[in-house]
């Protein structure tokens, strides 16, 4: 049996590391990049330089840490929400997933600072690789066919443009309900752009200049169903318009 002596300073020790991750998202958040210094993390996490460096061997190792639970927590968050949207249309999922990560961003708003800095290959890289995968096997369960090049472009382009809007989106103040529209309104169009219902007129318009690639299992929405991620967002114009 655990010495029950050991889980107080257990406890304790969570306490301060958790408190210096957290002071450090907050100074990403603050300065747009990784640029604060030992004195300053110190200070924001209320806490001595010695305790500081008692825990973490110096600021990259802390970066390190604080990119992993980054990672980790936005996992958690989009695998919850894949996971009991199985039969969701698309553009219903696209909503509740972008719902998701932004109440996500609003606790943890240095986030999208984190996973925007040092380039694709850095730290900050880790999460919108982590994203991409997930989106991409997202694609293959809805599109039958995708070549594994057209997954790599569809989720590298889906995440590009989410995490650049989240990132106007931790600026932007008392907009934020009509960013968060906004992102499924892109994201649903580009992929319907692309992934028409095999009953879209489109098939047949050989002219037309968005030439789609293949139509995704079952229709992009269901049978019958209006596109409720991107009903207007106006109640003046949204009365009498059927919801999914």
């Amino acid at each position: 049996m655990q010495d029950l002596r050991t889980e107080p300073r257990q406890r304790r020790s969570t306490q301060s590391i958790g408190a210096i991750l957290d002071a450090a998202e907050r100074l990403i958040h603050e300065q747009g990049q990784v640029s604060f210094t030992a004195a300053e993390l110190a200070t924001e996490a209320k806490m001595s330089i010695g305790r500081v460096y008692y825990w973490f061997p110096d600021i990259p190792t802390i970066v390190s840490a604080l990119v992993e639970r980054t990672v980790e927590r936005m996992v958690a968050v989009f695998q919850e929400e894949l996971s009991t949207q199985r039969d969701t249309s698309t553009p219903l999922l696209v909503q509740r997933v972008v719902g998701s990560l932004c109440d996500h961003i609003d606790r943890n708003p240095g986030t999208v600072a984190l996973s925007l800095t040092g380039g694709a290959d850095s730290l900050g890289g880790a999460l919108p690789r982590k994203l991409m995968q997930l989106v991409g096997e997202v694609v293959v369960d809805r599109v039958p066919g995708v070549p594994e090049a057209e997954v790599a472009i569809v989720s590298r382009t889906l995440v590009g443009i989410a995490l650049g809007m989240l990132r106007d989106y931790t600026r932007i103040g008392d907009d934020k309900a009509l960013l968060r529209q906004e992102l499924v309104f892109v994201l649903s169009s580009w992929l319907y752009a692309r992934y028409p219902s095999p009953d879209d007129p489109v098939w047949n318009q050989p002219q037309w200049l968005l030439q789609p690639s293949r139509p995704p299992r079952g229709g992009f929405v269901e049978s019958g169903q209006v596109w409720p991620a991107l009903a207007p967002s106006d109640p003046a114009r949204a009365a009498g318009t059927p919801q999914a």
